[in-house]
């Protein structure tokens, strides 16, 4: 099966930020549900360096390797980044733990713009294509 997408730059592009801040949606809620914690430290990635690597191409340790030809082809949208704990060492309260309410709601909150930035973005990119399809049918 022919696969329409793989040519267009854009929609992998916004298919490896869609992935990138879902996964950093992910790791956001897991901070807010650690909040009261004892010891727990805040874990994020760089957003803007892991979509900066996934566009370059570059892989991480995490990407998943063909080692048979016969083997199938995953996605090549994106691997995830490894998770680094957050170097705050002035926020940590008495208890050991570091997650920051304030910050995890900006983060939150700047995720989720980005999320939807992407998604609408994708949205008109897939419109052009079902369009060019339309036309080329028409005919």
């Amino acid at each position: 099966m022919f696969d329409l997408t793989s040519g267009n730059g854009m929609i992998q592009a916004m298919d490896r930020g869609l992935t990138l801040a879902s996964r950093r949606q992910t790791l956001i809620a897991s901070n807010l549900a650690n909040l009261d914690t004892p010891g727990y430290r805040t874990r994020d990635f760089s957003f803007e360096g892991a979509m900066k690597a996934a566009l370059s191409g570059q892989t991480s340790p995490n990407s998943l390797q063909v080692t048979h030809p016969m083997h199938l082809q995953g996605s090549t949208s994106v691997s995830l980044p490894p998770t680094t704990d957050a170097l705050r060492p002035n926020a940590e309260r008495n208890d050991g733990n570091d997650v920051s309410l304030d910050r995890e709601n900006m983060l939150l909150a700047r995720t989720q713009t980005t999320y939807q930035t992407a998604s609408t973005l994708m949205q008109v990119e897939l419109r052009k294509l079902y369009s060019m399809i339309r036309e080329a049918s028409a005919h």
